[in-house]
C-alpha cells in the first residue's frame, strides 16, 4: 500500500480533514488569519507526515488508527498535552490515543508511524522502536539533538522530491528505497535514548479534551449550555477549566467562543446568498450583535461586515 499527498489551505478545518487516521481540530491561537500545510506518506508498515501552520496554534488529535504506534518530532516552541517538548525529545503516543499541541508561533510536526504487526512480522528488522514500546505514551529523550537533525534532513530532502517529481512512488523499487531510507533514518532515533512515561493524569487530560471537541462537533453551529458540556465531558467545571488553561491558555468557554468566533469568520468569507452579519451572529449564539463586532475585529482586524462585503467583492469603510 502506497499513498501520498499535500494539502495546503487557509482553513484549519479543511486542514484538519485533510489529516487521515484521526480527527484532527487545527486553530489559530494569535493572528488574524490561518494558514497551514500537511504532506502525508504511507509505505506498507510505515506512515511519515509532516505539519505545519504559520502562526501560533492549537492542535487537538482525537484518537489515531489503533494499530499504529507514533512519535512526533516538533519544533521549537511547542508544547505536546500541556508541557513543552525539549529539541531532544520525541513525543510518543500509544496506539488508540490522542492529545493536544500548543505552538508559541509558526511550527513544524514530523511524525512517523509503525505498525504493531511489523515487530511480529519482520523481527530482522531490530527497529529500536519495538513491542516493549508499542503501548505507552510519553516523551522519548536522546543524548543529543544530532539524531533528530539528520532524520529530518532526510525527511525534507523526501518531501522535496516527492513535490518535483510525484511519479516517483510509481516505480516499486523507489518505494523499497524510500521505506529504507525512512527505517534508517527513524532507528538511530531511537537507539541511543531513554523513555519517559507520561503523568498518570495526562490520558484522563487527553480523554477530557476529546469528549469536549465531540462534543463541540456534535453541536455544530450552536452554542453549548454549561451544565450540559460538564455532563457531556463527565467532569466538573472547576476540572474542566484546569485542563482547558493548561492545554490551551483559555477557559473552557473563551474557548468555545474562540471556536464560534473563527467559524464566523469562515460563514462570512463564504455565505451563501443572503447572509448578513446578523444572521451569522445569531446563529451562532452572539445575541450582543455590538460585543460581536468588538470582539471579531479585536481578532481579525476588521468588523464582520467588511469580511462579508469582500466575499461579495464590494468594499465598505
Amino acid at each position: 500500500m502506497h499513498i501520498y499527498r499535500r494539502t495546503a489551505t487557509d482553513s484549519g478545518d479543511e486542514l484538519g480533514r485533510a489529516i487521515p487516521g484521526a480527527d484532527f481540530h487545527c486553530v489559530a491561537d494569535a493572528g488574524r488569519s490561518f494558514g497551514g500545510r500537511y504532506w502525508h506518506l504511507h509505505l506498507d508498515w510505515v506512515v511519515l507526515s509532516r505539519l505545519e501552520v504559520d502562526q501560533s496554534s492549537v492542535v487537538t488529535a482525537d484518537e489515531r488508527v489503533p494499530d499504529f504506534s507514533v512519535w512526533h518530532v516538533m519544533s521549537t516552541r511547542c508544547a505536546a498535552n500541556g508541557f513543552d517538548v525539549a529539541g531532544n525529545e520525541l513525543v510518543e503516543v500509544r496506539p488508540g490515543g490522542g492529545g493536544t499541541m500548543r505552538s508559541a508561533d509558526a511550527a513544524q510536526v514530523t511524525t512517523f508511524g509503525l505498525q504493531s504487526s511489523l515487530f511480529s512480522e519482520a523481527p530482522e528488522l531490530d527497529l529500536p522502536f519495538g513491542p516493549s514500546s508499542a503501548r505507552r505514551s510519553g516523551r522519548w529523550r536522546m543524548a543529543s539533538e544530532a539524531p533528530r537533525g539528520r532524520f529530518e534532513a532526510v525527511t525534507q530532502t523526501m518531501w522535496r522530491q516527492l513535490e518535483e517529481q510525484p511519479r516517483l512512488l510509481d516505480s516499486p523499487a523507489n518505494r523499497v528505497t524510500l521505506r529504507n531510507a525512512l527505517f534508517e533514518a527513524i532507528a538511530p532515533l531511537g537507539e541511543a535514548g531513554a523513555f519517559r512515561p507520561d503523568r498518570a493524569a495526562v490520558g484522563r487530560h487527553n480523554r477530557i479534551v476529546m469528549r469536549l471537541e465531540r462534543a463541540i462537533e456534535e453541536a455544530g453551529d450552536q452554542p453549548l449550555d454549561m451544565v450540559d458540556l460538564c455532563r457531556q465531558v463527565g467532569t466538573s467545571r472547576r476540572s474542566l477549566e484546569a485542563v482547558m488553561r493548561q492545554r490551551t491558555g483559555k477557559s473552557p468557554w473563551e474557548y468555545l467562543r474562540w471556536r464560534r468566533l473563527w467559524r464566523a469568520r469562515a460563514m462570512l468569507r463564504r455565505p451563501d446568498d443572503g447572509t448578513t452579519v446578523t444572521d451569522v451572529a445569531f446563529q451562532l449564539g452572539f445575541w450582543h450583535l455590538s460585543r460581536f463586532a468588538a470582539a471579531y475585529a479585536s481578532i481579525f482586524g476588521e468588523r464582520p461586515s467588511v469580511t462579508l462585503a469582500r466575499a461579495h467583492g464590494s468594499s465598505t469603510h
